[in-house]
């Protein structure tokens, strides 16, 4: 049986990927940070080996590594807000590059045969002009924030320990995925919060940034499919943009959503929310090509997932019973 390592398993697409994973037959160990939670991994906690390690503890990862020898090592643990990355630039250089050359230096030191994912982000392109759309992976990278810098020495270093250890490295550059257990800190996830909120009060106002920016959206489930074709069938130092190839804008998933309410809730602007307008979404052909992988699951179906999520975990929280109906999971 092939093992795969998962960096940052606990995390949102950490946890995806370790179901899909062991849905193929394949063994799963688990790096997660010793001070972060595991819930997200609840479920799987039977079958899976969770390993506590920061991976900037060079020496621990060296020893775990070696004691692994993975088959298939997915990168996922990332300081990955932009926003936050503002306040705290150092910590996310250092989490995300260090901590990615201490894996990489492991690698070489056990001259390692595994297939190596490293997890870039469309935030390398920056702002691209509406002619320059979609984008490919041509286009120049112009990161606009720490953490979008970080993201690109992620992606060269990956390239450079291709080309002079041998390394079997894929690098892609994930453009954003939703889905039920994303963190509230990003947009979808924290319309899901506020509705559910303003449904226990019989409805509300709920406040908003700008409607009118759009993203290229993929459900998480589809995602973690992508991540392993991108190992079984990518070529070794290239480098991939996933996702759906559409773009949606902000205010029309928001509209998805409140369709889905069940009390009447108002929408109000908050200037405080209010980001420029931005609008990117994928070429990705050149992964469809390679891979075979095109997303299956629709953005109503994650939204209406995400949103059952959400009352799921209010009700936990709440020490109110609740029977969810089951999460669409097609993509596995």
């Amino acid at each position: 049986m092939k093992k795969a390592l998962i960096t940052g398993v606990a995390g949102f697409v950490g946890s995806y990927l370790s179901q899909y994973l062991l849905s193929q037959k394949i063994k799963v160990f688990g790096f997660y940070h010793p001070e972060h939670s595991t819930a997200n991994l609840n479920h799987l906690k039977a079958k899976i080996n969770l390993i506590p390690c920061n991976i900037l503890d060079k020496k621990r990862v060296g020893a775990e590594i070696s004691e692994i020898k993975p088959d298939y090592l997915f990168h996922l643990a990332a300081f990955s807000s932009p926003s936050q990355s503002f306040k705290f630039p150092r910590q996310t250089f250092e989490n995300n590059v260090f901590g990615q050359l201490n894996l990489l230096e492991a690698l070489v030191k056990i001259k390692s045969k595994a297939k190596i994912l490293i997890i870039g982000s469309s935030d390398e392109y920056g702002n691209v002009a509406k002619k320059k759309l979609p984008v490919s992976e041509e286009n120049p990278l112009l990161p606009l924030s720490p953490y979008a810098v970080s993201k690109v020495a992620q992606d060269m270093l990956g390239l450079q320990f291709y080309l002079n250890y041998g390394l079997a490295i894929v690098r892609v550059r994930p453009f954003n995925h939703i889905g039920p257990r994303q963190s509230q800190a990003f947009v979808i996830p924290s319309f899901a919060t506020q509705i559910v909120a303003l449904e226990k009060q019989g409805g509300g106002v709920m406040k908003v940034g700008n409607l009118r920016s759009a993203r290229d959206f993929t459900d998480v489930r589809d995602m973690a499919r992508a991540y392993l074709l991108a190992l079984d069938k990518g070529k070794s130092g290239d480098v991939y943009n996933i996702g759906s190839g559409k773009v949606v804008q902000i205010g029309a998933v928001l509209k998805m959503m409140l369709s889905l309410a069940k009390a009447d809730i108002k929408i109000k602007q908050d200037k405080n929310l209010v980001r420029p307008t931005e609008i990117i979404y994928c070429d990705y052909t050149k992964f469809r090509r390679q891979t075979g992988w095109r997303p299956t699951v629709p953005i109503e179906t994650t939204i209406s997932d995400t949103i059952e999520y959400e009352k799921g975990r209010v009700s936990r929280e709440s020490g109110v019973p609740r029977v969810p109906r089951a999460i669409n999971q097609k993509s596995s």
